[in-house]
């Protein structure tokens, strides 16, 4: 089945499951209403007319319509719906905080005056919330890691490849210490799929210098897959620089230019490529001083914004290689939303970029 039809199918369905959930955790004459049949729109769910700022801690009928809301305008087949049970904790922010990423809002958490409008519009439009792919770039790719095995699912390589994937960057390693469970089967699949694959690895700078030893586990773990950097389908490999992951947003606390350089050079050596940077200009400028330092590599930046045609550059470089434009597109082969990466460039520079 389709991408489109699948999508058609789920969202009959998909309404009623988050309709079943919240009629379940109703109390006496709150039930969530279905739109009139052929409307081809969602009612109020029926529990709150208000709309008042709501955060983690909240309580009560106002989060329930909030919860109810989010079930109807997340895809189910990728987003488990919530239980509407009217209090606002750890998965309902989580939830409210993917769909301000999927409708291009600030990504906060919190259910504010825009949030609760992009609910309003998507939940009574009977669509499911699926950012706009940006116009004008033929090449689609996708980046994963163990977050796109939810419960231990494969990733259907073939499918993902018909259902027009050309590209992925698979997550190889984090620091100093972590390895993803899913490197080994994910970078061969995919390129026996016939993508174009590139294994990355997530800087972290806990403590200082660690660029060597960092590129030392990166250079082991894709060794041991088989990766070369040469063979048919290899992309030159990923040094993914971003704020810390541990929800702070700071910046890797021992960070540097000359760390990441050294990562960088260790990993040339080892692979003879020169790698990609994923990054955004923002870290650039915040975490290394606007450096120049990396304008010669290709770069694959991240930037989530509706309102642009491309991301900006960081400080010195010329173009780019891939936009990962959002962490919330929807494939049939994938069982968990993706980052999802445009390329710019042609079918033919994408072969030339790994070795076909």
């Amino acid at each position: 089945m389709g991408r489109n039809k699948l999508r058609e199918a789920l969202t009959l369905t998909g309404v009623a499951l988050a309709l079943m959930l919240a009629s379940s955790a109703t109390t006496a004459g709150a039930t969530a209403r279905p739109a009139p049949e052929g409307s081809g729109a969602v009612a109020a769910c029926g529990y709150s007319d208000a709309r008042p700022t709501l955060r983690r801690g909240a309580t009560g009928v106002d989060v329930k319509e909030a919860q109810c809301r989010l079930n109807l305008t997340m895809e189910p087949g990728h987003y488990p719906p919530l239980v509407v049970d009217g209090d606002f904790g750890g998965g309902t922010e989580a939830r409210v905080a993917q769909f301000q990423s999927c409708a291009g809002l600030g990504k906060d958490g919190i259910v504010g005056p825009n949030t609760w409008a992009a609910l309003a519009d998507w939940s009574a439009r009977g669509a499911y919330c699926e950012p706009p792919r940006p116009a004008g770039y033929a090449v689609d790719g996708v980046d994963t890691s163990v977050y796109q095995h939810p419960g231990g699912a494969a990733i259907d390589w073939k499918g993902l490849r018909a259902e027009g994937v050309e590209f992925a960057t698979v997550k190889a390693t984090r620091g100093l210490n972590v390895t993803d469970p899913y490197l080994a089967t994910d970078l061969e699949a995919a390129r026996q799929a016939g993508l174009a694959v590139a294994p990355y690895h997530f800087y972290t700078a806990a403590t200082a210098p660690t660029g060597p030893a960092q590129a030392d586990r990166f250079i082991a773990a894709v060794r041991a897959t088989g990766y070369t950097g040469h063979r048919p389908g290899d992309l030159p490999p990923v040094l993914d620089l971003e704020r810390m992951d541990d929800g702070t947003g700071r910046c890797p606390v021992y960070g540097s230019v000359a760390d990441v350089t050294a990562w960088l050079d260790k990993v040339e050596t080892a692979f003879g490529r020169k790698p990609i940077i994923y990054t955004q200009k923002s870290f650039v400028d915040d975490c290394m001083g606007s450096t120049t330092a990396f304008a010669g590599y290709g770069l694959q930046l991240a930037d989530y914004r509706h309102s642009i045609t491309q991301p900006p550059l960081p400080a010195g470089s010329a173009s780019w290689l891939m936009w990962q434009y959002t962490e919330s597109a929807l494939f049939d082969a994938i069982k968990a939303p993706v980052n999802a990466d445009v390329f710019k460039g042609t079918q033919t520079d994408l072969n030339r970029l790994a070795n076909r």
